[in-house]
């Protein structure tokens, strides 16, 4: 038991090493003189821009800069095989809740459109 707990424990500090190097992490990227800056969620944290049109090639050349960054601080948890088992779980829950979302969404869109197949086939106005 109390071996358990150490790896909890160990499991527990590789995570907050790996989110304390995310949140260094910066990707940037330039293109046709505009300058994108994304952190490790890709979200975009600053950009200089003499035109616009080149704002979407920028931000992509700034998440490819960042991508192997964000690999490399969270390698070291990737890596250890109980963070690969949590990790497929959650893949696997997410993966049931999308597709449970989907299938109610798909419900709502089917009874809608009998609503409107009815209303349409009797008329909009009932007397």
């Amino acid at each position: 038991m109390f071996q358990q707990a150490n790896d909890f424990e160990e499991l527990g500090r590789k995570v907050q090493r790996a989110q304390q190097r995310l949140e260094d992490v910066r990707g940037v990227g330039t293109v046709d003189g505009i300058r994108v800056v994304v952190d490790a969620d890709n979200r975009l944290v600053s950009v200089t821009l003499p035109e616009e049109h080149s704002l979407l090639a920028a931000y992509n050349a700034a998440v490819a800069d960042a991508q192997p960054l964000v690999d490399e601080a969270v390698q070291e948890l990737t890596a250890d095989q109980r963070f690969e088992s949590i990790s497929t779980f959650v893949d696997a829950s997410a993966a049931r809740a999308d597709a449970e979302h989907e299938r109610r969404q798909q419900e709502y869109e089917e009874d809608d459109d009998s609503y409107y197949a009815e209303r349409n086939q009797h008329g909009w106005l009932e007397s």
